[in-house]
Formats: C-alpha cells, structure tokens, sequence
C-alpha cells in the first residue's frame, strides 16, 4: 500500500506543479513506437543473457542477433527527433537551447545513476585486467560520466557497458540540429549519401577486422586477446561509424511524412492504418537476416544492416493506433525500457555475485533460475528508476529547480526557468 499511495502522491503533486517549459508544439503520440522500444530493449536483453547464463550452449541465430537491437534505437531515435522537431526552428538559440536541455534530461538522470550502480564490478574489472587494457579501461571512470567513452575503445564497454550507446547518442544529438533541415529538404540525396557512408564504413571495418583478426568473432572477441578485443570495440561503438543509422532514421521520417496528407504546416495527418505491409516487409526482413547472418562479414551485421528489418517496423509501428502495441501494460514497459537498457547489466552482475557468494546455488540449481532472477529484478529496477529517478529528475531540471537564481540587473533575484 506505501508504495500505491506513494505513486498516488506523485501524481497529484505533479498535477499541480506549473507544466515544464516545451522544446517543441505537442505531437501526436505514437503509442506503438513506445511499445517496440520495450521489445528491443528485451531483445538485447536476451542477447546478453543468452551469452552469460548459456556460455557453452549452441547459438540461435535469431538470438545471436539481438545485438541489433542498438540498430533498432539509432534509427528510431533520428525518426522521434525528427517527427517532434520537424516544425521547430533549431536556428534560434534558445529555441535550440531548449532542445539540449530536453535531451539531458531525458537520458542523463538514468544514464548516471546506472553508472554509479556499475561502479563495483568496474572497479574489480578493471583491478584483474592487465596493461593497456586496464589504463584505458580506467579512464572510462572520468570519460563515460562525460558521455565521451564510446570514442575510446576499452573505455567503451568499461563502466556499465551498455552505456556505449549513450555516448553515440549524445553525438548524434549534437549533429541533429544541423542535419534535421537537410535531411527534410532533401531526403533521397541524403539515403544515397547515408548509405554511401555505410557502405565505406562497413568496408573499412571489415578489411581491417580479416587483417588483424581473422576467424575471431566480432560480437566475442576475447579469444583473439588485447588487440582483437580493442579493434571489435572501435569497430562496433564509434559514433561516427554508428552515423549512418541515425540519418537513416531522419530519412525515414521524411519519407513517411511525404507519404501521408498533410492537414498544415505543423500538423501531420493521421490517416487510416497502412500497418500491414510494413509488418510484412519486416517479417520477410527478419527472416532473411537470420539465413543469412553466418554469411555476412561481422562489421555489415552489427553497424546497420539489419535496419532492412527495423525500418518498415518502425513505420508499421508509425502507423498503429490500437491493438496489443497500443495497450496501456505495453506503453509503460516502453516507458520504462530506457532504464532496462541500461539496468540489465548490473542486474546480471548482482545475481552473478551473489551466486558465487552462495558458491553457485543458483546457475547450480538451474541457469533459467538465474535468468529469471536477473530478468525479474531488471524489471523491478527498471520500473523503480523510471517513476522515481529518471521522470521526476527530468520534470526538475526542465522546471529549472536545479538551477541556481539568476540575478537581475539591478540585484533582484529571478528564478532562472526556461519558458
């Protein structure tokens, strides 16, 4: 009951404080899309758990893929950006200024305490490793905090490793004021050019990766050593070779609002459901990848190729307005699953510590038993950090009450808000 009436309280605290100030005009929702970002974030989930808890077992490739899941963010991220500021004029500093500040407060209360949460088994990590990996696993201690870490490999997957694409992230966020208007003036040059800078990034990875680590796997490099582990985390985490998924998520939203009627110029119209052949094109997609991912050289499969599958998913997801992606259990596991990113690690490192504490109780007993375990309390943290940490932090620091008073010519004092 504490916990109910505490969500109550909540509520209606917020009911009564002043709305926070808006980077943007309200959109329309698009329930669907927070639904399929709870499904990506389970799908990288599973990925890792399959590796942690089923280390000698056979590889799915469906499974395998789950990595992919990152691809799924970067491109919907570059279509959300774009579908909320497409009206927005990111030219005027304050309009832009605004925008930033929605983007910190978004990502970085969670993104921060999911780092602070990983720091024991950063610190035992990096303590058992050895030179240089372990110097340059350390500096992602002052670098990850910054958001900088996922341009130097060995930082990149050091503090809460899934934190890498936070890093990305954030670059991306820097280049969309720039890139939002010329991807919508032009969108199909922009694809052309998108998947131009794919195709060399992927080539360049790929030659470099059969020079100096052939027959070793991308997604698990350790059996190659230092040198293998170091080229797979520039290779898979840079942000300017994850580049090209973002603006493809700009073209997309571009394309798809050329394909819909437009009711004016800030508005765009919401026509029948056309979900169908999207959901289609991403099944047969999906299932292509799979034949052919033991084909496909390591760097084409982790940087972007598997966007053939999420694209038409995410514009089928566009287009819904009802059904089971539309319902409301589904749309709160989608609001919460920012924070399952980023929680799902140190949640698999607390059940693993504590089953070497019980000497294996626990993956002794049954490795599902684990999963379960692990799954269950990502969930659980997920949900905790979302309605207590990541929307209150990100409500105050929109409102500004983490601001200091800003002095008025003359000494009066004014609370320094963004209107």
């Amino acid at each position: 009951m504490g916990f109910l009436q505490e969500l109550r309280n909540q509520d209606g605290q917020r009911r009564h404080e002043a709305p926070p100030a808006r980077a943007h005009q309200p959109t329309t929702p698009l329930p669907a899309l927070t639904s399929l970002r709870f499904l990506a974030a389970f799908y990288v989930l599973v990925f890792h758990y399959d590796r942690f808890f089923f280390p000698d077992g056979p590889r799915n490739t469906a499974i395998l893929l789950g990595h992919t899941g990152v691809t799924f963010f970067f491109v919907l991220s570059g279509f959300i950006l774009a579908y909320t500021y497409h009206a927005v004029d990111l030219r005027d500093r304050t309009l832009r200024r605004r925008y930033l500040l929605a983007r910190f407060a978004r990502i970085y209360p969670a993104f921060l305490l999911s780092l602070a949460i990983s720091l024991p088994w950063f610190a035992a990590w990096v303590l058992k490793s050895a030179p240089p990996l372990k110097w340059l696993m350390a500096s992602g201690a002052v670098l990850a905090p910054l958001g900088l870490h996922a341009w130097v490999p060995g930082a990149a997957c050091s503090l809460n490793c899934a934190s890498w694409s936070i890093s990305v992230e954030a670059f991306f966020y820097l280049l969309f004021p720039l890139l939002l208007p010329l991807v919508l003036r032009r969108p199909t040059e922009y694809a052309l050019a998108a998947l131009g800078l794919w195709a060399v990034f992927a080539a360049f990875g790929t030659l470099l990766w059969n020079r100096y680590a052939p027959g070793v796997s991308l997604i698990e490099p350790e059996p190659g050593g230092t040198a293998a582990i170091l080229l797979a985390q520039g290779i898979k985490y840079d942000p300017l070779l994850r580049l090209p998924e973002f603006i493809a998520g700009l073209v997309l939203f571009a394309w798809w609002r050329q394909m819909r009627p437009v009711a004016s110029a800030d508005e765009i119209a919401l026509p029948r459901s056309r979900a169908k052949p999207f959901l289609a094109a991403a099944a047969l997609a999906a299932i292509v990848l799979v034949l052919i991912d033991p084909y496909v050289p390591g760097p084409l499969m982790h940087n972007g190729l598997s966007a053939i599958a999420w694209a038409p998913l995410i514009l089928a997801g566009a287009e819904l307005r009802g059904g089971v992606l539309a319902s409301a259990p589904l749309v709160f596991l989608g609001r919460i699953s920012f924070a399952l990113y980023l929680l799902h690690l140190p949640a698999y490192a607390a059940i693993n510590s504590l089953d070497r504490a019980l000497h294996g109780a626990i993956t002794g007993a049954s490795p599902w038993l684990g999963v379960g375990l692990a799954t269950t309390l990502s969930l659980a943290l997920a949900a905790l950090v979302h309605l207590f940490v990541e929307e209150p932090a990100r409500l105050a620091l929109l409102n500004g009450r983490f601001r200091l008073p800003a002095r008025r010519p003359g000494g009066a004092v004014a609370e320094n808000r963004i209107q």
